[in-house]
């Protein structure tokens, strides 16, 4: 097999006066291979604080020998990280639940970095048939419903790694592996990913404001996805409520047709 990629090799690289045709060839493949852990590592930093360096690389190279790079773009690389954690639970025990969680708004939080978008909704076309109308979220916009405080967790990992680059702490500290943990909610934690000016926000919604927008984001009418969001137990202010969740999610710009 060895014999039959060092002929393969000897047809497309040229060997050097160091170097015969295969040797410069593993070269390239090695630096392909680290380029590939490196963006993984890069896109899922929280991931790799709550399962640690030594599990998150067994994590990464098993996936990537699994999955392998199925784009052109590096950005595509983890988009069935989820996936694969779910398919294999050993791979983050026992921090599964929380390993999870992580992936799914890391891997949002890529998709709101650079995901499309599409134009605007204009807020005189909210005032037709309600029973009719059909309003759409932006495609860089990901609702999640998590176990996990999430967004607090990585705003605290921002921090410590600000802290961490500062001049007043020790060198030995900086060098230190950073570690996530946290607690379940005693209540589901409901969040969109989103940006505004490019930068990548963490937005948590109340129960009823994200029940409205999964409903619109899967085709539900206006009238319907207001329904949705309450259900039975609509209180006296539900109208003032919407009115204000919309006033929002327009400014924001998560709205399309």
């Amino acid at each position: 097999m060895q014999r039959r990629s060092r002929e393969v090799a000897e047809q497309f690289v040229k060997p050097n006066d160091r170097l015969t045709s295969f040797e410069r060839l593993q070269i390239y493949n090695q630096q392909y291979w680290w380029r590939l852990l490196g963006s993984i590592r890069e896109d899922f930093r929280g991931t790799l604080a709550v399962l640690g360096e030594r599990k998150f690389e067994r994590l990464a190279v098993a996936y990537l020998e699994s999955f392998g790079s199925q784009s052109w773009n590096l950005r595509d690389l983890g988009q069935g990280l989820e996936a694969y954690a779910r398919e294999h639970p050993e791979a983050t025990a026992p921090h599964t639940a929380l390993a999870l969680d992580m992936i799914r708004v890391e891997w949002a939080r890529v998709i709101a970095f650079d995901g499309p978008e599409k134009p605007r909704l204009n807020p005189q076309r909210l005032g037709g048939n309600a029973e009719k109308l059909r309003v759409g979220l932006q495609p860089y916009v990901t609702l999640l419903e998590l176990t996990y405080p999430i967004d607090k967790m990585l705003a605290r990992m921002r921090k410590r790694a600000m802290e961490s680059s500062s001049n007043a702490v020790s060198a030995s500290t900086a060098r230190r592996t950073l570690r996530l943990t946290s607690q379940p909610e005693s209540q589901p934690v409901h969040i969109a990913v989103h940006r505004v000016d490019l930068i990548v926000y963490y937005k948590r919604l109340e129960a009823p404001a994200y029940r409205l927008l999964v409903a619109l984001r899967d085709g539900h009418t206006l009238s319907d996805a207001c329904a949705a969001a309450f259900g039975d137990d609509v209180p006296e202010d539900a109208p003032a409520q919407i009115q204000g969740w919309f006033a929002t999610w327009m400014r924001l710009g998560w709205l399309t047709r």
